[in-house]
């Protein structure tokens, strides 16, 4: 007896067989065909519905999310109101200078600053880095502050001249720089801000150049993570979003995992509740800890976070790699070794 067999969006081991032994059976055939097709497009309109309406929450966040990350428009350097910042990170493999603007503080305690990276006329982010590493003037520090001119230069020609002087300028050094002799590291340093203030007019001080330790690299990426999350925010009361807090209008805040060019960080928020060791070895977990107040007013804690972080120096991308290629290149060698 001849068979016909259909399968309509289902998985391939679900058939359906009819015999065809009349024209009555080929529209019992079309009918049930039929049916099951509309079956199976009104429980997919089900499911759509209920998944659109689970996800209105969930949709209000990626909204905010784009409104903090996504928008273009050109920064507007005619606004008065407007403050700038320069942070030059000087990574292992480059050196890379970011310029930030915010709007004067809203006053709310309860509010952080608005921070934005500035972008220039076409809408790009105002960004800019160069090769290789500021460690790579090691033996000729006397050049550090030369090496970091493109840098300034670009940023000086983006932030309104009349804006200078209020602008402070960062300048924060990492795993490549621990890798440095300390006497290496401080001439380094003592160049830059030896030299960079006759030629720009950022606000800058030797504080504001140094090189950072793995656990502030890891604090300022768990920072910067989050707050370009809105995991800082407070939680508006129209949001059902449960999960997301951890109490009363305090939202839950992300881990990172951050692999640099020479170092690896992770970084992860700690209740204040909670201990990481028991009270006997509490002082030795500090070294592990780190406690901050985000929030524009110190008497306000409802923006205090306890981070625990730890970093690896020499685990970063770059060294990972290395390694790795090292380790290929000594089994090869081992192995012409056996066979000549």
């Amino acid at each position: 007896m001849a068979r016909i067999s259909f399968s309509y969006l289902c998985p391939a081991s679900w058939y359906f067989t009819v015999p065809t032994v009349s024209p009555f059976s080929r529209q019992r055939v079309a009918f049930l065909g039929l049916f099951f097709i509309s079956c199976l497009l009104l429980l997919m309109l089900i499911m759509d519905f209920r998944h659109s309406g689970a996800s209105l929450p969930r949709d209000r966040q990626y909204e905010r999310y784009l409104a903090r990350v996504g928008e273009l428009e050109a920064t507007d350097t005619e606004d008065p109101n407007l403050n700038y910042g320069l942070v030059v990170d000087c990574g292992s493999s480059g050196s890379r200078i970011f310029v930030y603007f915010w709007p004067r503080h809203n006053g709310n305690p309860h509010d952080l600053l608005d921070i934005k990276q500035m972008r220039d006329r076409n809408s790009q982010p105002v960004v800019k880095k160069i090769k290789p590493g500021i460690s790579a003037m090691a033996d000729t520090p006397e050049h550090a502050s030369d090496y970091l001119r493109p840098l300034l230069s670009f940023a000086a020609a983006h932030v309104p001249v009349k804006k200078h002087k209020e602008t402070p300028l960062y300048i924060l050094c990492t795993a490549g720089m621990r890798l440095l002799p300390e006497r290496k590291q401080l001439a380094i340093l003592a160049d830059l801000v030896k030299d960079l203030p006759l030629e720009f007019d950022f606000l800058f001080s030797q504080s504001q150049a140094e090189v950072i330790s793995g656990k502030q690299e890891g604090v300022y990426a768990w920072i910067g993570i989050n707050f370009v999350l809105g995991r800082f925010d407070h939680v508006d009361e129209s949001d059902a979003e449960a999960p997301q807090e951890l109490a009363a209008g305090r939202r839950r805040t992300v881990g990172i995992l951050d692999m640099g060019g020479a170092s690896l960080q992770i970084a992860y928020e700690v209740p204040t509740s909670t201990s990481v060791l028991p009270p006997k070895q509490e002082e030795a977990a500090k070294i592990l800890l780190a406690e901050f107040n985000l929030g524009c007013d110190v008497h306000h804690t409802e923006h205090v976070y306890r981070v625990y972080v730890t970093t690896f120096l020499g685990f970063g991308g770059n060294f990972a790699r290395q390694r790795y290629e090292d380790l290929v290149l000594n089994e090869t060698l081992n192995k012409n070794k056996v066979l000549f």
